[in-house]
């Protein structure tokens, strides 16, 4: 059903979504920066419930014989991050998708402030939500947002699709 409607929306071109992963995420787990590969189709659709996420965005190490230890770490890499609210549908595609790494910090407490400036709390850098108006939840109000379960429903179009006969499996010994 979902995967239908998502297919829908065309965002995999003229292709029906094929593969779907779920996963569960508790308080102060993330995913660390990644790209996700050449093998899928380049857009990735998540539906978020649960608890919110904060998904955060880095720029890749184009070259690291060029870049200083300094310039390769992640803080230093760090685009911004969006508010992936419970019960939404959230589209990685074209750049974001292809060039940029993204991954969710292992924190089981957002400080959100100010979603134009780099927030800081304690003197360490939080979250910059790219994309808080968006979301229409109105003026930002600076304060701790405690993560709780969350579950992502990843919902992608596999161009090259192996078929493995599995009946195997199932026989009696």
């Amino acid at each position: 059903m979902y995967m239908d409607r998502v297919s829908s929306l065309g965002l995999f071109g003229e292709n029906n979504a094929n593969h779907v992963l779920i996963n569960e995420y508790k308080a102060g787990q993330g995913i660390s920066p990644h790209h996700d590969g050449p093998l899928y189709y380049p857009v990735v659709t998540t539906i978020n419930l649960g608890s919110y996420g904060v998904l955060d965005f880095y720029r890749p190490i184009a070259d690291s014989s060029k870049e200083s230890s300094g310039d390769s770490s992640f803080k230093n890499r760090y685009l911004g991050s969006v508010l992936l609210q419970p019960r939404s549908l959230n589209v990685v595609a074209d750049q974001l998708y292809t060039y940029y790494m993204h991954g969710i910090e292992p924190r089981g407490v957002d400080y959100i402030g100010d979603a134009e400036v780099s927030s800081l709390k304690d003197g360490e850098q939080y979250a910059v939500i790219k994309n808080w108006k968006n979301c229409e939840l109105g003026s930002v109000n600076s304060a701790d947002y405690t993560r709780s379960t969350r579950i992502s429903v990843t919902i992608r179009y596999v161009p090259n699709v192996s078929k493995l006969d599995m009946s195997f499996l199932l026989r009696k010994v």
